[in-house]
């Protein structure tokens, strides 16, 4: 990936990409629905028809998994987890093989909204056929219901990034532990940021704090921080236990959004033994993040008074080809002096935060 970095004010960092399309950012170009399907030890095939003339490159599921026969007694059959799909396109050539599900989940019931990249680039017109498998044995079986396929492609990444700590809060809650729990742990701080997306299709939320654990999560249509099983689409677990492989202290998670939907990402204080941390989040994606609750600063706001104007640009003119320790005032792309790259990156902001006329 090539891209730019903004430096800004209250340590925000937006990454402006260049115009070269970036591997991994993929937006959705068409949804069909599909028929609910049980998954057992036979597995299932689903053949769809889809009329895209996009080029494609990746696939999407959205819908709730269940568990149909399950070792309700002690929780170890099926998982989530368990669930495998091996996509393939029209021309019989190009295909994926994914698991959509990569956090720690349970038997209990989850909101799949995922994607996967890879698929050698196809045309999308014609039968997709989508081949799922489950990693355990009779007798047990899961179910996918009111389920939705997608196409995606190739997209230019659009990364967003901001600092915070949960040393303080937006408030305090006892935040879940899995897609079906809370955990006994709180009450602690958390951190929560509205968004919407400009663009439909996957994006990556990475969450890193320099020491201890971490743990996020992401609601959709709404978050109660005293109801906080309700409308839970994900999480990440950053204990270093994670099946995706996180260290400790990185958190990840990965989902398929929908632009005119309000979406929650919230970073939570581990435990109420441990104080909370600063933590970086970053969001990769084919679109930004908009209509951000709180606000996120402009990113060339120098004089710290919410918008950027002429008064910025007396800031920067003095700062002109000075060094400066890297990420400080207007050194928008960190590389210790303000020149200008740093002007291009101003120019993009400028007009940020004013009010309409």
């Amino acid at each position: 990936m090539s891209a730019m970095v903004w430096r800004g004010v209250a340590g925000l960092a937006v990454v402006c990409a260049s115009a070269a399309v970036a591997p991994g950012a993929y937006r959705l170009v068409e949804t069909v629905p599909g028929a609910d399907v049980d998954v057992g030890v036979a597995g299932a095939t689903v053949m769809l028809p889809f009329t895209t003339g996009e080029t494609v490159t990746g696939v999407g599921l959205t819908c709730l998994w269940t568990a149909v026969v399950a070792d309700n007694e002690n929780g170890v059959a099926p998982w989530s987890l368990d669930l495998n799909v091996d996509a393939t396109a029209p021309d019989t050539v190009s295909s994926v093989l994914w698991g959509p599900v990569g956090g720690d989940v349970t038997i209990a019931d989850y909101p799949l909204q995922d994607f996967v990249g890879g698929v050698p680039a196809t045309g999308g017109a014609g039968s997709w056929t989508f081949d799922l498998t489950s990693d355990v044995g009779a007798p047990y079986v899961f179910g996918l219901r009111n389920v939705q396929w997608h196409l995606l492609a190739d997209a230019i990444d659009r990364v967003t990034a901001w600092e915070g700590t949960t040393l303080t809060g937006d408030g305090v809650w006892d935040r879940p532990f899995y897609i079906q729990g809370i955990s006994t742990l709180g009450p602690v701080n958390y951190r929560v940021i509205e968004f919407e997306v400009s663009v439909s299709g996957g994006y990556e939320f990475t969450s890193v704090v320099s020491s201890g654990n971490n743990f996020t999560f992401l609601y959709e249509g709404s978050f109660n921080p005293n109801d906080q099983l309700t409308n839970l689409l994900d999480y990440g677990l950053g204990n270093g236990n994670a099946p995706n492989g996180s260290p400790a202290g990185t958190s990840f998670i990965s989902a398929l959004l929908h632009t005119g939907v309000k979406y929650y990402f919230v970073n939570s204080q581990w435990d109420r033994f441990t104080p909370g941390t600063p933590y970086e989040n970053t969001v990769v994606g084919p679109g930004e993040l908009i209509n951000v609750v709180p606000p996120l600063p402009c990113a060339a706001d120098l004089d710290g008074d919410g918008d950027t104007d002429v008064l910025d640009f007396g800031i920067f003119t003095s700062q002109f080809g000075t060094p400066v320790p890297v990420g400080t005032g207007a050194d928008f792309n960190s590389d210790a002096v303000v020149d200008v790259l740093d002007f291009s990156l101003f120019v993009a902001d400028c007009g940020c935060g004013a009010l309409p006329s």
